[in-house]
């Protein structure tokens, strides 16, 4: 029976195809040799050289499942000189003089392993983190750098990689804190990658500037769910902030002025988040997030933008 359009809207024809000449979904046939793909009803080839971009091999239950078939690597890398091919040698034979080889082959090993093996960690470290592939690969330029002048040597390798990608986020205009970058830094302690991030500013001379609040401000406020006027708002009243007197950390000011708005926002969700909301989101103590709003309460007037709210609606604010 042939199906209707709805039908196959309905998922019912995952396996059909539309035939122009039957006005109608029918059932297809797949020629593998021809790469045809013809209609069972009419015979009119719908579809002609597909590609398969299946695999051409096949394993047999009989055959060792941990050998791997496929006869391609990783892409090739231009920051590695050999690129990612390697040759690896086997001694199944006990024979007398089979082990040359073997033997040989550890005397002329890939001079690039352990920066292809740090290359992977970096990799891995950036997925964590969701960063994109752009900074991914400029710390991967920046370990490349200080491996070449022999800087890697006798020196904490984790707390390397960690540094290099915090600069990589630094100079692609999307930072990360070092708490961030310390979660994924495989036992890497704040310190560690701080004193290394400093080093590397020396040797690679990375004209790296210090983490700005307005750059982590989105991405803190997107994490409690605030909404684009919103966001908006935060970083316009961080920004006029910064004419008032107020010594707290950066961090600190950003969760006050998130607390702030969220009181002030037109959105349900954003006026029902707590204290303990922004602080999570800014990465700050309550008691610190606390602090900074009294101190900043007094200028609400000032740094407030009047485009935002209206000044007599500045009473809903909480007295600190």
């Amino acid at each position: 029976m042939q199906k209707t359009k709805q039908d196959w809207d309905k998922g019912f024809c995952n396996d059909n195809g539309f035939c122009s000449d039957c006005k109608a979904y029918t059932d297809v046939v797949l020629d593998h040799r021809s790469g045809d793909t013809i209609c069972t009803q009419c015979g009119l080839v719908l579809e002609d050289h597909a590609v398969d971009f299946t695999a051409e091999w096949r394993n047999f239950d009989d055959q060792d499942s941990t050998n791997d078939p496929s006869r391609v690597g990783a892409r090739s890398d231009p920051l590695l000189d050999n690129g990612v091919l390697t040759v690896n040698i086997f001694n199944d034979n006990k024979k007398a003089g089979s082990c040359v080889l073997p033997r040989l082959h550890k005397t002329l090993q890939n001079p690039d392993k352990s920066l292809h093996n740090a290359f992977e960690t970096l990799g891995m470290m950036a997925d964590r983190l969701a960063l994109v592939t752009a900074i991914r690969d400029h710390a991967k330029e920046l370990y490349k750098k200080a491996d070449d002048r022999k800087f890697c040597r006798g020196r904490n390798c984790d707390a390397i990689m960690a540094a290099c990608l915090f600069l990589a986020c630094q100079e692609k205009g999307l930072p990360r804190t070092l708490k961030e970058i310390a979660m994924v830094a495989n036992g890497a302690t704040r310190k560690e990658i701080n004193r290394m991030k400093e080093l590397l500013k020396k040797i690679l001379e990375v004209d790296s500037k210090t983490t700005n609040v307005g750059d982590l401000s989105r991405r803190c406020c997107s994490m409690i769910g605030m909404a684009n006027q919103d966001m908006k708002a935060v970083l316009e009243t961080l920004n006029k902030s910064k004419e008032v007197d107020v010594r707290r950390s950066p961090k600190s000011v950003l969760a006050a002025v998130m607390y702030m708005i969220a009181q002030l926002s037109n959105d349900k969700s954003t006026r029902g988040l707590t204290l303990h909301d922004v602080s999570q989101a800014a990465d700050v103590a309550v008691a610190t997030t606390k602090k900074a709003y009294k101190d900043l309460y007094p200028y609400v007037s000032r740094i407030i933008p009047n485009w935002f709210v209206k000044l007599e609606d500045l009473k809903i604010l909480c007295l600190p």
